[in-house]
């Protein structure tokens, strides 16, 4: 898609130096690609968070038969 846009040379400049990017238009794609691999990350823990939550949830009332104690003290007297 073909634009023009007026970008903030003091925003350009500083972006320039954390940037391997040699033109305006590379930089611009390379902000676009990292802005989009962030909110794909960020989406993906918030999904992950809710069905942590959910499990919670429905865990909540499930009793261990033993004692988590008693079923660690085993494990390690067995060893």
């Amino acid at each position: 898609m073909r634009t023009n846009i007026e970008l903030n040379d003091d925003l350009v400049a500083e972006a320039q130096k954390y940037s391997k990017a040699k033109s305006k238009r590379a930089l611009v794609e390379e902000a676009l690609a990292t802005f989009i691999a962030v909110k794909v990350e960020d989406r993906r823990r918030r999904t992950y968070k809710e069905r942590l939550e959910s499990l919670r949830n429905r865990t909540r009332t499930v009793r261990l038969r033993s004692d988590t104690r008693d079923i660690l003290r085993k494990d390690r007297d067995s060893r």
